[in-house]
C-alpha cells in the first residue's frame, strides 16, 4: 500500500532536512551559525572550539576545526573534525597555537572562581582572536528558572546543564568584558572586545519550553519543520538576547 500524500511529504522533509543540515540542532545552530559566517570572513587556518564535545562548530563550519572536551565522543567521521581530549583549563597546546580559538556555552558550567582560568587559557592559546558565547544576565537567568521548572515538573529533578547554570550563575556582560580585557591584561596582550546578541530570549523560552514539556512528536516538529525554517530562523537575534557572542580581536601590546 502506498503511504498516505501527508505521509510522503513528511518523509521527503525528513529526507531533505537529514542531506542538507545532518546532525544538527536547531539551538545550536543558532549559536554556531553567526561565528562560522565570522570565520568565512577570515583567514584563519587553525582554529580551536573549546568544549563541543564533538558537535560543535565542525557541524556549522565546513573547514577543518580542532575541537577539544574532557573525553572525544565520535559520533560521526567528519573530514573537518579534529577531536582531542583535554580541559578548557589547562589546554593542552602552546601559546598561539591557534588563529582563532572558540567557546560557545561552556562558560556558565564553570563555578566563577574558574571562569577566568578558562578565559585566559583562550587568550594564551589564541594568536588573533578568541570568540566566546555565554547566557548572561539577569532575564536569562530568570527563563532558565522557568523551563527549567517545567522540566522538574515532568521529570521530577532538574536538567542537568540547566541545574548547572542556576547553582553557578550567568555572567553580566559588561562585567566579562572586562574580565576578557584584563586576563589579556594579564598576559601582556591587548583585547578589542565586540559584543553581540545571539537568539532572541522569547524564542529561546518557547524552544525550550516545547522540548521539555513536548514529547517525541514535538521532538520531530523542531527538528524538521523549524530547522526547514532556519533560513529565516538564523536572523533572530533582535530585541532582548537570551545569550551574547564576544568577539575579542587581539593584539601583542595592552590596551590602555
Amino acid at each position: 500500500m502506498a503511504p498516505a500524500p501527508s505521509e510522503a511529504l513528511l518523509k521527503r522533509i525528513r529526507s531533505y532536512i537529514d542531506r542538507r543540515y545532518p546532525g544538527w540542532n536547531l539551538d545550536a545552530a543558532l549559536r554556531y551559525l553567526p561565528v562560522a559566517e565570522h570565520l568565512d570572513s577570515s583567514d584563519a587556518a587553525r582554529v580551536l572550539d573549546v568544549g563541543s564535545a564533538g558537535e560543535g562548530l565542525s557541524l556549522y563550519w565546513k573547514r577543518k576545526v580542532f575541537e577539544l572536551d574532557l573525553r572525544i565522543r565520535r559520533r560521526t567521521e567528519r573530514e573537518s573534525l579534529c577531536p582531542v581530549a583535554g580541559s578548557g583549563l589547562a589546554l593542552p597546546f602552546r601559546n598561539g597555537s591557534f588563529d582563532v580559538v572558540v567557546s560557545l556555552d561552556v562558560l556558565e558550567h564553570l563555578r566563577p572562581e574558574d571562569r577566568p582560568t578558562f578565559v585566559s587559557e583562550m587568550i594564551r592559546v589564541a594568536q588573533r582572536e578568541c570568540v566566546l558565547g555565554v547566557p548572561c544576565g539577569l532575564a536569562s537567568h530568570r527563563a532558565e528558572e522557568e523551563v527549567d521548572r517545567i522540566y522538574r515538573q515532568k521529570n521530577g529533578e532538574s536538567h542537568l546543564w540547566l541545574r548547572e547554570h542556576l547553582l553557578y550563575g550567568l555572567p553580566e556582560a559588561d562585567r566579562l568584558s572586562e574580565e576578557i580585557r584584563s586576563c589579556a591584561r594579564g598576559q601582556g596582550k591587548g583585547a578589542c572586545v565586540r559584543i553581540q546578541g545571539n537568539t532572541n530570549l522569547r524564542l529561546w523560552k518557547w524552544l525550550f519550553r516545547q522540548y521539555f514539556a513536548g514529547g517525541p512528536r514535538t521532538a520531530r516538529f523542531i527538528r524538521y519543520y523549524l530547522l526547514a525554517l532556519i533560513p529565516l530562523l538564523r536572523h533572530v537575534h533582535w530585541g532582548r538576547t537570551y545569550r551574547k557572542i564576544f568577539f575579542v580581536r587581539l593584539s601583542p601590546h595592552p590596551v590602555p
